[in-house]
C-alpha cells in the first residue's frame, strides 16, 4: 500500500472515530446555512430562471422565502456573512469590509481572515456554549473559531501550497484527509463548490453537527466576471443550485430531514458596471496623498478605502476634514465622476458602518470605485459589482427557508439581514447579542403562491 494512502487511512480512521463533541446534548434540532455569495431573489422568484434553479424553487415550495434581504454597509462578503451570524450590523460586529484598512500595503493585502477580530456572540458559538456541535466550510471569518468542526475561509496564494495551510487551519486535525478518502480523491487548489460540497455532506453524514455553515463561492466569481445575468452566471448559478440539492439529500440520507431546517442565503445582488471612479488620483493631486515612483502609498492626510460600489474617506487630522469634504462635494457635482451620495462620519454612523471612517462614498448605477491613483475613472475591470448601499433593490440577498420549524408559508416580503441569525439561534434555543434584529415569525399565516 503507498504510504500516503495508509497515511491517510490511519488519519481517517482517527478522524472518524472520534466520540462526536458533546455527545451528551440530546436536543434534536438541527439548522443548516448555506450561503451562496451574489445570490439574487430573483434566482429564486423568477421564471425566467427556473430551469437553473429546481432545489431553490423546491425548498421555497416547501416553507418561506424574502422577497429581497436589505443588507449591511458595504455590502461585501465578510462583513455580511459576520452579520448573517450575528445578527447586528458591521459596526457592532467589527468586521468593517473584507480586506482591512492598509494604505501602504503592508499587510499584502490582508482581509478580515481571523474569528478573533469579532466583537459579539456568533450563531456557531452560541450554540457550543449550549453544549451543541458546530461545524463551518469556508465560512468568512472562522479561522481560529473554536468549533467541533472547521474548514475556514482563506484565500492564500494561486499555489497548491496553500491547501497545506488550510490542513493545518482545520479541524479536528485530519478532517481534509478523511474527507478525501471519502470521497476517492485529493482536494485540489484553488478550491471549488465542488470541493465545498464534498467536504460538507462528509462532515454532515459523519458527524451530525446541530449547526453547520456553508458558503458557496463561484456565483459571484462568475456575475464579476461576466456580468449577472450573463450565460456564464446562470450556467454557473445551476451548478450551484445542484450542490444545494446534494446538500438536501445528504441531510435525507442520514435520516435527519424530520428535525433539520434548511436556510440558503446570500451576502448581496450585484449590478453590472463599466467605469470606475477612484477618488485616490484626486487625493494625490490636492497633495493629500503621495506614492512613490513605483506607485506605493508612502504617506497621506487623507485615503480612499474602496469597497466595490461604495468606500471610506480615512483623514488622519480632524483638521482636514473640511478640505476633504469640499474635494468630495466637487467630485460629486459633476456627473461624470459617478459619485452618488457622500456621507459623513454621523451618517456613516447611522447606516452601522465603520466608526473609523471620516466619509463615504456610494457611486451610481455602472459605476464602480477602486483604491487606485493613477487617474480619476476609468474603464472597470470587472463587468458586474455590490458593496453599493443596501438600500437599493438590485442589491438586496437572499432567504428562502424549509424544515419543520418553518410552519409558515410563502413570501415574508423585505426583511433585514439582522433578522436571520436570531431567527436560526430561535430554533437552537440559544441568544445572540441583546441587539441583535428581531426573529422572522415563523408560524403559520394566510398561504401565498409558491414560486
Amino acid at each position: 500500500m503507498h504510504r500516503f494512502t495508509l497515511a491517510l487511512l490511519l488519519i481517517a480512521g482517527a478522524v472518524c472515530c472520534m466520540p462526536p463533541a458533546s455527545a451528551h446534548v440530546e436536543d434534536s434540532a438541527r439548522v443548516i446555512l448555506i450561503s451562496i455569495d451574489g445570490l439574487m431573489p430573483s434566482s429564486y422568484l423568477d421564471e425566467a430562471t427556473a430551469a437553473q434553479t429546481p432545489n431553490l424553487r423546491a425548498l421555497a415550495a416547501s416553507g418561506l422565502w424574502a422577497d429581497g434581504v436589505v443588507g449591511v454597509l458595504p455590502t461585501v462578503t465578510y462583513p455580511s456573512h459576520t452579520t448573517l451570524i450575528t445578527g447586528v450590523e458591521p459596526a457592532r460586529h467589527g468586521i468593517y469590509d473584507n480586506q482591512i484598512f492598509d494604505p501602504e500595503g503592508r499587510s499584502n493585502g490582508a482581509w478580515y481572515w481571523y474569528a478573533d477580530a469579532i466583537k459579539v456572540p456568533t450563531l456557531p458559538m452560541a450554540a457550543r456554549a449550549r453544549g451543541l456541535r458546530a461545524g463551518a466550510v469556508t465560512w468568512p471569518v472562522t479561522i481560529g473559531m473554536d468549533l467541533d468542526y472547521l474548514a475556514p475561509e482563506y484565500i492564500g496564494t494561486k499555489h497548491e501550497e496553500s491547501l497545506s495551510m488550510l490542513r493545518v487551519l482545520s479541524r479536528p486535525r485530519g478532517l481534509i484527509e478523511a474527507a478525501e478518502i471519502a470521497r476517492g480523491k485529493r482536494f485540489a487548489w484553488p478550491q471549488n463548490d465542488r470541493d465545498r460540497t464534498d467536504l460538507s455532506t462528509f462532515i454532515l453524514k459523519t458527524y451530525d453537527p446541530h449547526v453547520f455553515l456553508l458558503h458557496l463561492i463561484e456565483l459571484d466569481g462568475a456575475q464579476h466576471t461576466y456580468g449577472p445575468g450573463s450565460p456564464e452566471a446562470l450556467a454557473t448559478l445551476a451548478r450551484v443550485d445542484g450542490h444545494v440539492g446534494e446538500i438536501i439529500a445528504a441531510v435525507r440520507a442520514a435520516g435527519h430531514a424530520e428535525n433539520t431546517t434548511i436556510a440558503v442565503v446570500s451576502d448581496h445582488g450585484f449590478l453590472p458596471v463599466t467605469r470606475m471612479v477612484q477618488p485616490n488620483a484626486a487625493l494625490k493631486e490636492a497633495g493629500l496623498l503621495t506614492v512613490n515612483e513605483r506607485g506605493v502609498v508612502t504617506g497621506w492626510r487623507a485615503y480612499y478605502h474602496a469597497s466595490g460600489g461604495s468606500g471610506y474617506v480615512f483623514v488622519k487630522d480632524p483638521a482636514d476634514r473640511p478640505r476633504v469634504a469640499a474635494l468630495l462635494e466637487a467630485l460629486k457635482r459633476n456627473p461624470a465622476n459617478g459619485i452618488r451620495e457622500v456621507w459623513n462620519a454621523e451618517q456613516l454612523a447611522a447606516r452601522g458602518s465603520h466608526p473609523d471612517a471620516a466619509f463615504g462614498l456610494d457611486v451610481v448605477d455602472g459605476f464602480y470605485s477602486g483604491a487606485g491613483h493613477d487617474v480619476l475613472v476609468k474603464p472597470s475591470n470587472s463587468k458586474g459589482g455590490h458593496g453599493f448601499a443596501p438600500d437599493r433593490p438590485a442589491l438586496h440577498s437572499s432567504l428562502v427557508m424549509a424544515g419543520p420549524t418553518v410552519q409558515r408559508r410563502g413570501s415574508v416580503g423585505v426583511i433585514r439581514m439582522t433578522q436571520i441569525a436570531p431567527t436560526l439561534a430561535s430554533i437552537l434555543g440559544v441568544s445572540l447579542a441583546p441587539d441583535a434584529g428581531a426573529p422572522i415569525d415563523l408560524k403559520p399565516v394566510r398561504s401565498s403562491v409558491a414560486p
